[in-house]
């Protein structure tokens, strides 16, 4: 099996807001969404963590990347910490 489905608290988030952003969300958006700049969302790559995205062909280190909707939902309400 590939990825997991998302819960359904998930399927409600990407619902509200895939009409917002649409399915497929550029590094800028996607950085506004996280609150962080698009310096900080190429160092979470460089480190391997945030949210999975997908390379694009293009030659720029940072034009060619984009951040499918369900993978940001699924960041969002992944990482947090559960207070006690």
């Amino acid at each position: 099996m590939s990825k997991k489905l998302l819960s359904d608290e998930q399927k409600e988030l990407y619902s509200l807001m895939l009409p917002v952003y649409g399915a497929v969300v550029t590094q800028k958006t996607t950085a506004k969404i996280l609150n962080v700049s698009v310096a900080t969302l190429y160092r979470m790559r460089e480190q391997g963590i945030g949210a999975n995205y997908k390379k694009l062909d293009s030659k720029s280190k940072n034009g060619g990347v984009v951040y499918p909707l369900q993978e940001i939902v699924r960041y969002l309400t992944e990482s947090n910490i559960k207070a006690v």
